[in-house]
């Protein structure tokens, strides 16, 4: 009885051992009315699913312990949707005390469409969703890197997301100016009546 005792008791501190000792801690989001989720993280990597009810910046603060910093680094992924019905029409990340490497090809969005756009072809389209990394586990796509050099165990940085509402194209002002033009022809019709 007690060699087995011991025996799964070897076995239980092998399994404890064997599991990642590491896992960046969240410890504040400022989301302004919008949602997150990040139940999709794991000891490994920090992974935020995001709705945008509104424009409004997000700002997380993250807390590194040992184990982070002896892993030097964290995979980072994260999705972006918009619900607000006004699209994506700018998007600004800034960080403070870690780097972050963005692999090609990393950095995708989603249109009203449905289209899938690679980085840098975002001009002129209605984005409603943004996709940081590999947030769906494809193949050929690499989830970002946040690297801790010269960070301590207990340390914090931040990660800030800002974005601003699409601007409609000047054909879509100018059926909006025309649209409200009739509305009101029609209401001044109607008192002339």
């Amino acid at each position: 009885m007690k060699n087995t005792l011991l025996a799964l008791s070897a076995a239980i501190g092998a399994l404890c051992t064997a599991l990642p000792a590491h896992a960046v801690t969240l410890e504040s989001a400022t989301l302004n009315g919008n949602l997150l989720d990040s139940s999709f993280s794991t000891p490994s990597l920090i992974a935020l699913d995001l709705t945008m009810e509104n424009h409004a910046s997000l700002r997380f603060t993250f807390t590194v312990d040992a184990g982070d910093i002896a892993a030097g680094s964290a995979a980072f992924n994260s999705v972006l949707r918009d619900v607000s019905g006004l699209g994506f029409g700018s998007l600004t990340i800034d960080y403070d005390r870690v780097s972050l490497i963005i692999p090609p090809g990393s950095l995708r969005a989603s249109t009203v469409d449905g289209d899938l756009l690679e980085s840098n072809h975002f001009a002129g389209a209605t984005v409603t969703e943004f996709y940081f990394g590999n947030p769906f586990e494809e193949d050929g796509v690499s989830d970002w890197v946040i690297g801790f050099a010269g960070l301590n165990a207990g340390d914090r940085f931040t990660l800030g997301i800002a974005t601003t509402p699409a601007v409609p194209e000047p054909d879509d002002w100018a059926m909006m100016l025309a649209g409200l033009g009739m509305i009101a022809l029609s209401a001044a019709r109607r008192i002339g009546r």
